[in-house]
């Protein structure tokens, strides 16, 4: 994560939500889920490095309403890495993969973000195999529904289907007009079909819609088929992701996880789940589980 501005905290958060007692810090990369009605506080932020000269803590905080929070947290070194041009780092595989990991986030945020609670999914009825086809027309789909539906919020994401042909998954927000969904796709594609559904009962739906789509997100493109970091998924303009710049007390710079992790809960009610990294001082926590 990182942050080009200075930090400023848009929420006063009182020392005495901190507290002192910490757990062992785990090892390097470790999940650690934090168990419900209280945050885990691993003791793990202790490093001589960390003076304000050396860098500084980028914390935000995420809260999409209806209990449903997350934060997350790095450290900051003054002195950044060299970067290898685009595409031609010798890890490039291991770029790859934290850039799917950034597209889940992201596809996370715009979905809890947007309240997000129905499926929506395109089909063709021929065999459409070329992506640069599909994208057309689900842009063409997008154009037509929005001059009946000018308020349409979506978040779509591709899948392959086993025989090779594309077709399109969309989150939206709440029940839809299928008739008139079906007929503007056809308009654009010719024969194909739609589906629109709400997860199942029981369940968080906008949570249950995250796991559907991020699942989508690795799938689908052979080696060397997508462009360097070409898209991943589409989603409507607009969308405003929340977020707050959280300041960390000066005296608590070396109890950095401890701290966010008691905001969350003080924040949500609860820490569902905690990952933190005490090599990179970095960390990620919500509050499902």
């Amino acid at each position: 994560m990182h942050d080009s501005t200075q930090h400023t905290s848009s929420r006063n958060i009182p020392t005495a939500a901190y507290s002192g007692e910490q757990a062992a810090p785990p090892a390097r990369g470790a999940q650690r889920p934090a168990g419900r009605g209280g945050a885990a506080a691993p003791r793990l932020d202790k490093r001589t490095y960390l003076d304000k000269e050396q860098g500084r803590y980028s914390v935000v905080l995420r809260d999409y309403g209806g209990g449903l929070c997350e934060v997350g947290w790095s450290f900051v070194p003054n002195l950044q890495s060299f970067k290898a041009g685009r595409g031609e780092s010798e890890q490039r595989k291991a770029h790859e993969d934290r850039a799917v990991r950034r597209a889940r986030s992201r596809l996370r945020q715009l979905i809890l973000a947007a309240h997000a609670d129905h499926l929506l999914t395109l089909t063709y009825r021929e065999n459409v195999s070329d992506y640069k086809q599909a994208s057309q027309d689900l842009s063409g789909f997008i154009r037509h529904v929005r001059t009946y539906l000018t308020g349409f919020i979506f978040i779509a994401v591709p899948e392959r289907q086993k025989r090779g042909a594309w077709h399109w998954h969309l989150a939206v927000v709440g029940r839809q007009d299928v008739a008139l969904l079906r007929g503007l796709w056809r308009s654009v594609v010719g024969e194909g079909n739609i589906d629109v559904k709400p997860p199942k009962r029981g369940v968080n739906r906008r949570l249950a819609i995250v796991r559907y789509l991020g699942k989508y997100l690795a799938k689908g493109f052979a080696d060397g088929e997508r462009e360097l970091n070409g898209h991943r998924y589409r989603a409507s303009l607009g969308i405003q992701v929340p977020g707050e710049f959280v300041q960390i007390p000066e005296h608590l710079r070396g109890e950095v996880s401890a701290y966010v992790l008691a905001l969350l809960q003080k924040r949500s009610g609860n820490v569902g789940f905690a990952w933190v990294d005490p090599a990179y001082q970095a960390g990620w926590a919500c509050s499902w589980g």
